[in-house]
């Protein structure tokens, strides 16, 4: 096993099946904090194979899948739209494209080199006390206002048609931030990770957009092509993170070469998953912004991650049960608020009160099933939250797919013009179908692929 667990290609597939599976759910849902969900797996899968380093698979997952909600903030969408031709820009100039594909380069190498920031940081933890990550956090997020009002307050260099940016804030607080951990922890780890994620992203998502854009010029124009951009995009990124942690990982200490970390533990475990829970709430409401009057947003556009994402930061490094809610039991909550407002607002369906008792109720059960994991050891721990991730947040997105007011309220009539109930179904579902099945083989072919390893584990050190 030693041979096929170091080798670069487990590094490479895992966490990057991994990522294109967590950011196609992602796509679904959307929003700063459903960005979590491929981070976390990414850190997930490389747990297994980071099996007697001295890696916290808490801090791991929790750091990474916050690191990934930063890049959330930025606006992308209509960056896409240059290329893709959905933004009214002249499709043919030449100055439409480089600027489409300059602005697709910086902002998804940023993107990705957050989520690199925040696993760097996790497979070094053990050279950083909470007061390090406290002023790194301080530092990362002074820089990013300077960066954000000096160039993208103003507009000077600009990606998009009318949407505010931040990826100059977001450029400037991570470069401080990491230079910070370079000089506070004497290693270079952060940073070189931070960098093999940049490439990652920096290349995945222009050829991502091209793809889609390819597709919607194609014979068939109306299937799911930003599904594809999506998933390439995730896959990218988490083979060249995947990458980078194989190339660096014979600098990283063995579990018997430093001593366990201790961080202090939490008085209140509930309160701190009740805190968690309140703040994805407060993210999204901050999100979705203001109206006052008929004008928008009285905050600016996607600030709440910068300043949410930190504290997340700092709460994980603080308590590793902590870091287990962060990364999971807010992870699941935020997909899963998600499917409620999609439900009740965009469908109608349901009475609210029932759905958010119902919601609330599921996540207490999910935080007290988490709580239970952090007192496990030998890599029990990430192969339960790897396939509870998985498996939980297939089923959410395929609720979110498939159950819609077209489905539930169809009338006789319609269902007859169709043929019958299932070519009903079939025309109502839409591209979600492949979607859908694309997912579910993913699943099963990221679970076996875990229990695989698991078991070829188990085997060699017995």
């Amino acid at each position: 096993m030693n041979n096929k667990k170091n080798n670069i290609g487990w590094f490479i597939v895992l966490p990057g099946l991994a990522t294109w599976l967590g950011w196609g759910v992602r796509g679904v849902f959307g929003h700063a904090n459903g960005a979590m969900l491929p981070g976390a797996l990414l850190a997930l899968a490389l747990s297994f194979l980071l099996k007697g380093k001295r890696v916290s698979t808490a801090l791991a997952v929790a750091l990474t899948a916050v690191g990934f909600g930063f890049g959330a903030d930025e606006t992308t969408l209509q960056t896409a739209g240059l290329l893709m031709g959905r933004s009214g820009a002249n499709p043919g100039s030449e100055l439409h494209y480089g600027l489409a594909y300059t602005g697709l380069i910086l902002k998804g190498g940023l993107w990705a080199m957050l989520g690199g920031t925040g696993l760097g940081l996790a497979l070094t933890a053990y050279l950083y006390r909470l007061r390090d990550i406290v002023i790194g956090v301080l530092v990362m997020v002074a820089a990013f206002y300077v960066g954000w009002w000096t160039v993208n307050r103003p507009r000077l260099i600009y990606f998009s048609i009318d949407r505010s940016e931040i990826w100059c804030g977001l450029l400037f607080g991570g470069i401080a931030f990491l230079v910070w951990l370079t000089v506070r922890g004497g290693t270079r780890i952060p940073f070189q990770l931070a960098g093999w994620a940049a490439l990652g992203g920096g290349i995945g998502y222009p050829v991502a957009v091209t793809l889609a854009t390819l597709g919607r010029h194609s014979a068939h124009p109306g299937a799911d092509w930003w599904k594809l951009a999506e998933t390439t995009f995730g896959a990218f990124m988490g083979a060249a993170i995947g990458a980078g942690t194989y190339l660096l990982k014979d600098r990283l200490p063995s579990r018997d070469e430093t001593p366990e970390p201790a961080p202090a533990t939490a008085s209140h475990p509930w309160a701190m998953v009740l805190a968690g829970a309140l703040g994805v709430v407060v993210a999204n409401a901050l999100y979705a912004g203001f109206t006052i009057g008929g004008t928008s947003r009285a905050f600016h556009d996607h600030m709440p991650w910068i300043l949410l994402g930190p504290v997340l930061w700092c709460v994980a490094f603080y308590s590793q049960k902590a870091a287990w809610q962060i990364g999971v039991t807010m992870t699941f909550f935020a997909s899963a608020a998600d499917l409620l407002l999609y439900w009740h607002h965009d469908e109608t369906l349901g009475n609210a009160v029932f759905l958010w008792t119902v919601l609330g109720l599921t996540t207490l059960a999910v935080s007290w099933k988490v709580t239970g994991w952090s007192t496990e050891s030998d890599g029990a721990e990430a192969r339960k939250a790897f396939s509870f991730l998985i498996w939980a947040a297939l089923a959410l997105s395929w609720l979110l797919l498939f159950v819609n007011r077209a489905v539930l309220n169809s009338t006789a009539d319609a269902v007859a013009a169709a043929g019958g109930r299932w070519p009903f179904l079939w025309h109502a579902w839409g591209s979600g179908k492949l979607v859908g099945l694309g997912f579910i083989i993913a699943a099963l072919v990221l679970t076996g692929m875990i229990y695989r390893i698991s078991h070829l584990q188990a085997s060699r050190e017995s």
